[in-house]
């Protein structure tokens, strides 16, 4: 089975999807399977994918004129591929010679669409249907992701499969007892869905009741970032709360290795690799029972009502008090076992050749 990967997502920032992709292509390539990289040409301008994706990579022009959208289906024809597979639910032209699966990592422009702006929600809302209509194999991370899936869009019943992500690429740290911890951590967009309102908040409801470490908020602006930002000096906790716009890898680094907990309470995720990142650095957790966060995570973190702000601050002081329990690493380690990399790869080609042989 020939598989080409469709790079439609920015290949040098270490988001989700970005994660996702170059993750199972990694997988995919170690476990012998043949596959190719196409790139768009305008992405030419990001560099070279990096070893070993590099040397299996052809670049395409984006869909503007009729050539454009011959030239996948010529070369698939050409080259015997089988399937094009979209990190980020960017199906190409439909074509005779090549199916196309993709990974839904979440429904939030669906479930949340009011939480970013316009006109980040509606392109996505667009990409969502379309993948509904004209994907051959869906992927999720998650149940919950499944069945929000099978909520909006029940006609994809017979085609989507459930592989869940790796965590195995998150390779623990040498913990230094001795290293300053000096901040509350949480990581992500400065955006409604991350509930940095809810975190705000309940930072400064403990705040009142106890003696806490800064809290140290790590992610580039987002819808309604401003808002989010003078929040601080409303609640008088301006002088405890720190915004640092995007970092660098390294920068996050830094930032993981002095925190005393990492506090990740957003209203929904798919999947949510900031708290396995987390578990690297073995901080205590305090994440949402919500979504793939409750699906995957519940044992091994302090779960809260993202909604509700006692029940946040009150998993932010089990944190600060009783740091990770012995349940809670034993979890984390069975977790860090079940969810590879290697089986996300073979459970994606699962679904692809089980759609094969029903097609047949």
């Amino acid at each position: 089975m020939k598989t080409v990967f469709n790079i439609d997502y920015d290949y040098h920032k270490s988001t989700g999807i970005g994660r996702y992709g170059l993750e199972l292509m990694s997988a995919w390539i170690s476990l012998g399977e043949e596959c190719r990289m196409w790139v768009p040409r305008w992405m030419a301008k990001l560099g070279p994918l990096p070893e070993p994706f590099a040397g299996l990579t052809s670049c395409y022009l984006p869909k503007r004129r009729i050539t454009d959208h011959i030239w996948p289906s010529f070369t698939a024809a050409l080259k015997k591929i089988d399937w094009v597979h979209s990190a980020n639910c960017m199906l190409l032209p439909k074509s005779p010679f090549f199916k196309q699966s993709c990974m839904v990592h979440d429904l939030g422009p669906l479930l949340y669409g009011q939480m970013k702006a316009p006109e980040d929600t509606e392109p996505w809302r667009r990409r969502l249907n379309t993948v509904a209509e004209q994907a051959d194999c869906i992927l999720v991370n998650s149940l919950s992701t499944m069945n929000d899936m099978l909520h909006y869009f029940p006609n994809t019943s017979n085609r989507i499969f459930l592989t869940p992500l790796g965590i195995d690429h998150f390779k623990s740290v040498h913990d230094d007892a001795d290293s300053c911890k000096s901040h509350i951590l949480a990581v992500g967009t400065i955006e409604p869905r991350k509930n940095i309102d809810g975190l705000l908040r309940a930072y400064a409801c403990l705040y009142s009741r106890r003696d806490v470490p800064p809290l140290v908020i790590a992610g580039g602006d987002g819808f309604q970032a401003e808002s989010y930002k003078i929040l601080p000096s409303e609640l008088g906790i301006q002088h405890k709360v720190r915004f640092t716009g995007y970092v660098s890898d390294t920068e996050l680094t830094t930032l993981y290795s002095k925190a005393v907990c990492l506090v990740h309470t957003a209203h929904h995720e798919g999947f949510g690799f900031t708290v396995p990142e987390a578990f690297r650095w073995k901080l205590p957790v305090v994440a949402s029972k919500t979504g793939g966060l409750e699906e995957f995570f519940s044992g091994c973190a302090w779960m809260v009502d993202p909604s509700d702000i006692d029940s946040i601050a009150d998993g932010i002081s089990n944190a600060l008090e009783h740091g990770v329990t012995e349940a809670q690493q034993r979890n984390r380690l069975e977790l860090s076992k079940e969810l590879t990399w290697k089986s996300c790869a073979e459970k994606t080609i699962a679904a692809m050749q089980n759609i094969q042989a029903v097609r047949k």
